[in-house]
């Protein structure tokens, strides 16, 4: 039997949340210099505090710089997520024979289908269109929907595994 290999990188978009996140790290870590400042103690060591606040300031917002990486092997499914283009976490493996349904986000006739879940992943890039997907499987006691954008390479590999479970 031939093995079947595919990777794919997905780069989040980010959105109005982050971006207001990233704003309110920036305001605490003003707020946080301004009342350093006020303190005796802190204020003789204001470049100290300077410099450590805004190091944690860019520490935080890179963290919301992520990639998501598909690797699809001979039917198991495995999403890293790499923060920053460093930092790599596995965050779902799953063989997709166990997948109960594979159907596009975009168009309702298939929203019955995917609306009963217990918990939510969105490992896409975070812009809905043509490629993403959303598939239903259980964990465990709990049932899972989660939100993928394979590109076509990936799809078919995934079709050819369950081909009754995938819509187009």
């Amino acid at each position: 039997m031939n093995d079947v290999f595919n990777e794919q990188l997905v780069v989040r978009q980010p959105n109005q949340k982050d971006l207001i996140k990233k704003i309110g790290i920036g305001i605490a870590g003003a707020a946080l210099i301004f009342v350093s400042m006020m303190i005796p103690i802190l204020a003789n060591f204001f470049f100290v505090v300077v410099i450590a606040v805004g190091a944690g300031v860019v520490f935080l917002v890179r963290r919301y710089n992520i990639e998501y990486e598909y690797v699809f092997t001979n039917g198991e499914l495995d999403i890293d997520r790499i923060t920053n283009k460093s930092r790599r976490k596995r965050i779902v493996s799953v063989d997709v024979r166990s997948f109960e349904t594979m159907v596009p986000v975009k168009g309702n006739a298939y929203e019955g289908e995917v609306s009963n879940f217990t918990k939510l992943h969105d490992f896409s890039s975070g812009v809905v269109n043509d490629e993403t997907y959303a598939v239903i499987f259980e964990q465990g006691s709990e049932r899972i929907k989660m939100i993928v954008e394979p590109n076509e390479q990936m799809f078919k590999a995934i079709r050819n595994f369950i081909p009754r479970k995938v819509k187009k």
